[in-house]
Parts: structure tokens; C-alpha cells; sequence
């Protein structure tokens, strides 16, 4: 008989513009669990803390019992626990968390799902998301009202119906059968928004599940790291056949819940910015102070006979030049840190249209601007936004040339924005995108664009 069993790795980032991580993941042989934070002032990590807290003592062999129950008892008792802690700080009124959850009992999963974290399942090379977005968006795409194509360029693709807020909300509950070779992904939009499901895809099928996650977060952050990236993988394994790897024996956590373990990534501009403002440490204070006080008064008798006038006379420059300095280092620092949440679109040497991160402008003479992400139109006539590198074979890539000639000058004089901003703009140029060329008709005119 086939003893099914699940390889596990969790992986959290806090991203490239966010100054601190709300996402809290785990997972263990029989649990996974994910839950992406929101509120903001340190009360979106508090709830998502609380929700994978109150749910991880089900990482244990469920045998018979009714999964679905006891996954919908933990995360109730959860929200029970956000609403009792913003009663006792009043603070965190608004404080909330998503929650993508699997719980496993050798056969089975039992799946619990709120929120926009996002659960996919990859068998046999095929991906298929196992969740719905709870979202303002993909409630018109069941209406009809939107084309699920549209959903990633919405203005308000952010904004969520379903969370866990310490108010009542009834989650998703559903059972899914298990198989060797399955790879199970769950993950925050932090991964889901920038990263393609194609490339996710590719991705989560290659190496081991360490890898593979390193992997995704790594696409992510090339990808302008916009917000906390966090991925859990399980992946189903025949415990009993020959090429069965090492299963972890520890269960693992990882974002909010591992503070001491934040990923900090020292080339990016947020980063610099942050080691600007960041005070001095404890050492770094002492050293000071016992230099300071090593002086004895001899010493400060003699150098108050000696150099009395000079030392006035100096002083207030000093103070003047380092006053000065500090305010430009500060002043840099905020510049520095607003362009990490800055986008425009631009045009590279190709005359292909990327989203670029950063500011048009130059501070001091330093280019503060990078591109992420180039835009393509696929054989479906639909708009995809890919990594800068890793344009999907079957989308030809969006340039000036493809708009009417009226249009082919309206990039430059787009304002810059959000990334959310960015990503309207570059979908209503695509709306006037010319129609590809057919094969009877000659490339040379203008009014149709050359397809691959």
C-alpha cells in the first residue's frame, strides 16, 4: 500500500518597497498554512500571527476526523482572537488577514480559503488555482462584467470582500484528493500579481520544493518586489518508493512569525534609504560614549588652556556642516524611498514599452529608475505584463510601433504613479493597440501590427 507524504518548505521576503513584513506562513508534515496581513502600523502582522498561531496545532494526523471542521473551528477561534485583540488596543481597529490553508491526512486535503492568497495545485505539469479571489474584481468577472483576462490591470484589483477582521465570514471549505507527484503552492499576491501563472507554472515544477520557492521569490523581486512574497509548498510524495527524498522533520514558519530571519536586500534603493534613517545600536552608542569619557581632566584642562578660542570658533561650524549634512542625508532618504513606490511606463531602445520602478527625474546626477517588467500581447489579442526577462514565447511584445500613429507620442507625457496606476495606463493603451496584421495583408501599412 502507498504511504503518501508531504515535503514541505515555507519561504518569506519582505519585498523590495515594504518596510516591514504582515505576511506569517507555516508549514509541517500535515499542515500548510498561509495568511497575508492588513491594517497597517504593525496590526496586519498581529493578524496574521494570531490566525497561523491559532490554527498550527492541527499539524498532526487527523485520522478519520472531519478536516473541513476542525480547519473552520481553528480559524474561527482565530477571529475570536483579532477581534478580542483590537478590543484591547484600539489601535488596530481595521486590522484583518487573509488565510489559504491545507491540511493533510494521507490521502486527502482539506482546503480552507479567504481572502486573495492564492492556492495552486500543479499535477502532471498542469497548474490549476484551487482558489477563488474573495475580490471586487473577480466578483464582475462571475458576473460577467469583467474578462478574467482584464483582472491583473484593474485600478481596484486590491480591494477584498472576504477577510478575517474579528467580524463573522464564512471561508471556503472543500476536500481535494492527493496524488504522488503533486506540488501544492500557496501564496500572497505579493507572488500571484507580478509573477505570471505561467511562469509560476514552470517554475514551481523545477528542483526540489526548496528550490522551487527560492526560485518564485526570486521572480517576484525581479519584478520590483512591490509587496511582502511569501510561498509554502507541499509537495506529495510516495514515502515508500525507492527515489524517495528526505522529508523535513521540523515543521517550519516563516515572515511575521521569524523576524530575526527577514531577508534584507542591501542593493535596493528601499534598503539604502532605511539604513539612512536607521539610528545607531547599542554598540555602536557605548563605543561612543566610553570614547567620550576616556578624556581625563588633565587632558581637558590642557586643551582648554590651548585651544579655548579656536574650539568656539570652530564648533558652530561643525555643528552647522553636520546639521546641514544630515538634513540632505534625510531629505535623500525620502527620495530615495518614495521612488521605491514609483512607476511610469517608458520605452526601451527596442521601442518596446516596459514598466519602469523608480522616478524620471535624476537626483545629483544618479539614473533612479530601473526596468522591471515589459508588456506583450498574446494570440488571444490579451494584454500580459512578464519579468523584463522572461517573455512568454507565444506573446509578442507591445512596442510604440503597434499604436495608431496618433498615439505613438502619449507615453512620454504619462504621469508617474502607483504600480496599480501604471498598469491602468498601460491597459488603455492597449485598448488602442492596432489589430494584428492578416496574412493577405501588407506589413508596411499602418494600421495593423506584426504578430509573432
Amino acid at each position: 500500500m502507498t504511504t503518501l507524504k508531504l515535503n514541505f518548505v515555507a519561504v518569506s521576503d519582505r519585498g523590495l518597497v515594504r518596510t516591514n513584513n504582515e505576511d506569517s506562513a507555516y508549514a509541517g508534515p500535515h499542515l500548510l498554512v498561509l495568511a497575508d496581513g492588513m491594517g497597517g502600523h504593525a496590526a496586519g502582522e498581529v493578524a496574521s500571527q494570531l490566525m497561523v498561531r491559532h490554527m498550527e496545532h492541527l499539524d498532526a494526523d487527523p485520522g478519520d476526523a472531519d478536516m473541513l471542521a476542525l480547519l473552520g473551528a481553528a480559524a474561527d477561534d482565530a477571529n475570536a482572537a483579532i477581534e478580542s485583540s483590537v478590543e484591547e488596543n484600539p489601535e488596530q481597529d481595521g486590522m484583518g488577514t487573509t488565510l489559504t490553508g491545507l491540511m493533510f491526512n494521507g490521502s486527502q486535503l482539506g482546503l480552507i480559503h479567504v481572502g486573495d492568497s492564492r492556492g495552486y495545485r500543479l499535477r502532471e505539469g498542469t497548474l490549476a488555482q484551487i482558489t477563488e479571489d474573495d475580490t471586487f474584481v473577480q466578483s464582475l468577472v462571475n458576473e460577467g462584467k469583467l474578462d478574467a483576462s482584464e483582472v491583473s490591470s484593474h485600478p481596484q484589483k486590491s480591494l477584498i470582500l472576504k477577510a478575517y477582521t474579528g467580524r463573522p465570514v464564512e471561508p471556503h471549505l472543500e476536500l481535494l484528493d492527493a496524488q504522488p507527484g503533486d506540488r501544492y503552492l500557496l501564496c500572497s499576491d505579493g507572488l500571484s500579481d507580478p509573477v505570471t501563472a505561467e511562469t509560476i507554472a514552470t517554475t514551481l515544477g523545477t528542483g526540489t520544493p526548496e528550490v522551487a520557492a527560492q526560485r518564485l521569490i526570486e521572480l517576484a523581486l525581479r519584478s520590483g518586489g512591490p509587496d511582502n512574497i511569501t510561498v509554502v509548498i507541499g509537495e506529495v510524495v510516495d514515502a515508500e518508493a525507492a527515489d524517495a527524498p528526505a522529508l523535513p522533520r521540523k515543521a517550519v514558519l516563516a515572515g511575521a512569525l521569524t523576524p530575526d530571519f527577514e531577508s534584507t536586500h542591501p542593493n535596493s534603493a528601499a534598503s539604502r534609504a532605511a539604513a539612512l534613517m536607521r539610528p545607531a545600536d547599542a554598540g555602536e552608542r557605548a563605543t561612543r560614549a566610553s570614547t567620550s569619557e576616556a578624556a581625563t581632566p588633565e587632558d581637558t584642562e590642557t586643551a582648554s588652556d590651548e585651544e579655548d578660542h579656536p574650539r568656539r570658533t570652530v564648533w558652530p561650524w561643525i555643528v552647522g556642516a553636520l546639521a546641514i549634512a544630515l538634513v540632505a542625508t534625510l531629505g535623500f532618504a525620502f527620495f530615495i524611498s518614495r521612488d521605491d513606490a514609483t512607476y511610469f511606463l517608458a520605452t526601451n531602445e527596442n521601442n518596446e514599452i516596459v514598466i519602469e520602478n523608480g522616478s524620471r527625474n535624476a537626483l545629483f546626477g544618479e539614473v533612479r529608475h530601473t526596468p522591471i517588467q515589459v508588456a506583450c500581447i498574446n494570440a488571444r489579442n490579451e494584454l500580459q505584463i512578464s519579468p523584463i526577462d522572461d517573455t512568454p514565447p507565444d506573446c509578442t511584445v507591445f512596442s510604440v510601433d503597434d499604436l495608431p500613429p496618433s498615439q505613438q507620442g502619449a507615453i512620454e507625457g504619462l504621469s508617474e504613479g502607483s504600480y496599480d496606476d501604471v498598469v491602468a495606463q498601460l491597459n488603455r493603451l492597449a485598448d488602442e493597440a492596432l489589430p494584428a496584421c492578416v496574412d493577405d495583408k501588407p506589413e508596411a501599412t499602418n494600421d495593423c501590427r506584426t504578430v509573432n
